[in-house]
């Protein structure tokens, strides 16, 4: 027997998460010097490390450690004395190396929270919204989708 809406209000709280990316305003990428300018030619920013190629090192953007870290404090999140990237695998259409590397189970920032202001019928009231994490992501690329009508056959 299904439950009446206020039935299952009185048995259940909601809960909603979001998951949200911010672009950081970097010049270059998360692991190596390649420029984030927007709109060049395609293949244009990339270099042994974007493509995953043996032997290319990475080596994390220290000011987007800093945006992250600022981002967290902004959240009113711990920063963690230790933070761990790790290969995310799976079919990436847009990312040559075909692995995403990032943060998740050690993220740099945790247990934070916002604080906001929400007008009701009783008047202003303050709500909490709790961040589990703010982690670090290299971003992937851009794929661009051609109509056949473009192509020169």
């Amino acid at each position: 027997m299904a439950l009446s809406y206020e039935k299952v209000i009185e048995k259940y709280e909601p809960v909603l998460g979001l998951e949200v990316h911010v672009e950081l305003g970097t010049k270059s990428k998360m692991f190596c010097g390649c420029s984030t300018e927007f709109g060049a030619p395609p293949n244009t920013q990339v270099c042994p490390v974007c493509l995953g190629l043996p032997g290319a090192l990475p080596a994390v953007n220290g000011k987007a450690i800093e945006y992250t870290i600022a981002i967290g404090l902004a959240l009113n999140c711990s920063i963690a004395p230790f933070s761990r990237f790790a290969r995310k695998n799976y079919f990436y259409p847009d990312m040559p190396k075909n692995f995403q590397t990032s943060q998740y189970d050690e993220p740099i920032c945790f247990g934070g929270f916002l604080d906001v202001k929400i007008d009701t019928e009783e008047g202003v009231k303050d709500y909490r919204v709790e961040i589990e994490r703010v982690h670090m992501e290299e971003d992937t690329g851009k794929s661009l989708c051609h109509q056949t009508s473009d192509w020169n056959w």
